[in-house]
């Protein structure tokens, strides 16, 4: 009777395991939803996905990716018709980092702000946001098979700007950036300098034929700024979509920028 209540016992812990497995995993499709729960100083819980490569030969490269400003106010207004804030889901990634040997870490804002007087999440303030953020890449960091040497950063809109903020904060942290119709800005839209010169991080600037052109004249500007504080830094112009989007037939080549750029820093 005995071995029976612990044969019992055995089956129903393994069950209870298995179903906590499964619930940080999406359909089996190697994305692990808040594997470790991640709380930021302020106590709020961070949500993120994990995506793992298909194949992987030892640790692997990490490319972390923040959206833009996203908001369901935007689908009535028509000068945002058709914009999305480009969602990881949008941008071709996914499918690309898998196949490439890539972890692919997606984190989402957790506090929101007036944006053109609607509710919107978008990284600000970022004196809220940025705390978590960084706690969830070092998480992943620290407990998967990630190369720490080779952890590369990528946004589009607001999700560049914090790009710029988190290589700048932590130099030497990352290995490159990859900045879509952004640059390194105050949030009164004041270009910043690098907070060390020399060549701590690779950034990668990059816009598309139809975006604003404001963001290209950031852009453009911030690219000179980093030159003469003596980065490594390119600019892809002028890339497919006619739109403010992430230009997702340019991952092959927005990776290869990524690994050229951050290749030789210090």
């Amino acid at each position: 009777m005995k071995k029976t209540y612990i044969g019992l016992f055995l089956i129903f812990v393994i069950i209870i395991f298995s179903g906590f497995t499964a619930s940080c995993k999406d359909n089996n499709s190697g994305v692990l939803n808040n594997p470790i729960s991640v709380f930021d100083e302020n106590g709020v819980m961070r949500n993120y996905n994990l995506h793992l490569p298909d194949k992987s030969d030892g640790d692997s490269p990490l490319l972390v990716y923040f959206h833009g400003v996203r908001s369901e106010g935007f689908k009535n207004m028509p000068v945002l018709k058709g914009y999305t804030g480009s969602p990881l889901k949008e941008t071709g990634l996914i499918p690309f980092c898998r196949m490439n040997g890539i972890a692919l870490l997606e984190i989402l804002p957790s506090y929101s702000y007036k944006f053109l007087d609607v509710k919107a999440y978008g990284w600000s303030p970022f004196e809220k946001e940025i705390n978590g953020v960084e706690k969830c890449i070092d998480i992943v960091i620290e407990n998967f098979n990630i190369d720490s040497g080779n952890v590369f950063l990528a946004g589009i809109s607001a999700g560049a700007v914090l790009s710029h903020h988190l290589a700048n904060r932590r130099p030497g942290k990352y290995k490159a950036i990859l900045s879509h119709s952004q640059a390194y800005i105050s949030e009164n839209d004041e270009i910043l300098y690098p907070e060390v010169s020399g060549d701590k991080f690779g950034v990668v600037f990059c816009y598309t034929k139809g975006d604003y052109d404001n963001l290209k004249e950031f852009c453009e500007e911030s690219y000179n700024v980093y030159k003469k504080n003596g980065y490594n830094t390119v600019i892809l112009r002028d890339l497919p979509l006619l739109g403010h989007k992430w230009s997702n037939s340019t991952n092959g080549r927005f990776w290869r920028s990524l690994i050229r750029t951050g290749g030789d820093t210090d």
